[in-house]
């Protein structure tokens, strides 16, 4: 994995193994004005797409639908800040907050001075940062893909009890980060097909010491279930801009998630009717893992058929 340091980068300290030879790409950082980095894949080359993952994953998850998309495609996929191999910012200097993750991305969207706009991809957290975004750079958005992540609550979900241990103050940020308990338990139970040992090394080899998974545990406390939380307007943002925001839309959904049930996908189906969808029966939260060539195949059709009419071809025109 080529890592290419820029002056004053401090990179993670990561746990090698043979995970390494499944995520040979070249390395970007990108220097925040507030401090910090964060680290990005640019591979390939055409009309751009973006790809944002959740908690507590990072870019290892998008390796194998990079190497679908990137001949064809540019494919951009950012590690949020604490997260992968970006830089882990202390509490002090950074509040965690789903706006704080939205601003980043903008800034990094900003520097890569785009010529068209992209093909959103989300997944997880990485739906209501995106939409986010999304909903502030209308211009910059040419498709909309959600993978198993969530704006609003279904009528009558209930949470599963095993995230609400992890939302309970200091005790659950004792399993988040120091027992690193929420990662292992999302690739245990995450996925239908067991994930190899050599690839769930991918996954926890940026966060082999405690204090580099802060930003874990801070995550999940930052879901807004009450208007209350510091992060609900955010997301309310993010759930007005999926209203908004008329692009072709996809939803790719591992049925077998036990956080983001089939309810969600059925509350998204029904507000955006239009909508194509690829329904995962045997794939669960970590459904890259479980299907990667159907999906990669999934999008690269909806990528095709999408209209050159369809969006804004000229950014700074269009809604």
């Amino acid at each position: 994995m080529a890592r290419k340091k820029s002056p004053g980068v401090r990179l993670p300290r990561v746990a090698k193994g043979v995970w390494v030879k499944e995520y040979q790409f070249h390395g970007n950082f990108f220097p925040r004005p507030e401090g910090g980095y964060i680290h990005y894949l640019d591979e390939g080359s055409g009309p751009p797409v973006l790809l944002l993952h959740g908690n507590p994953t990072w870019s290892f998850m998008y390796r194998n639908l990079v190497k679908a998309l990137a001949p064809h495609y540019r494919c951009l996929v950012p590690d949020h800040l604490g997260l992968g191999l970006s830089s882990r910012p202390k509490k002090k200097d950074y509040s965690f907050r789903l706006a704080d993750r939205v601003s980043d991305l903008s800034a990094l969207i900003n520097s890569l001075n785009l010529t068209e706009p992209v093909h959103l991809v989300a997944h997880d957290w990485g739906g209501p940062i995106g939409l986010g975004w999304a909903g502030a750079n209308p211009s910059l958005v040419k498709s909309i893909t959600l993978m198993n992540t969530g704006l609003r609550i279904p009528a009558g979900y209930q949470p599963p009890t095993s995230l609400g241990i992890f939302m309970t103050g200091l005790w659950g940020q004792f399993l988040a980060n120091r027992a690193n308990l929420f990662l292992s338990g999302i690739l245990r139970y995450g996925s239908v097909r067991p994930i190899p040992p050599g690839l769930a090394e991918g996954y926890l080899a940026p966060y082999s010491h405690s204090l580099l998974r802060g930003a874990i545990g801070r995550f999940v406390k930052d879901i807004p279930l009450k208007p209350s939380h510091p992060s609900f307007g955010a997301l309310k943002n993010a759930d007005l801009a999926f209203d908004e925001l008329v692009r072709p839309t996809l939803f790719i959904w591992g049925l077998q998630d036990f956080v983001f049930t089939p309810a969600f996908l059925e509350d998204f189906m029904a507000r955006r009717p239009e909508a194509q969808v690829l329904a995962l029966p045997r794939s669960g939260h970590l459904l890259l893992e479980d299907e990667p060539d159907k999906i990669s195949a999934a999008l690269e059709d909806f990528f095709t058929k999408i209209p050159k009419a369809s969006g804004p071809e000229v950014l700074g025109h269009g809604q």
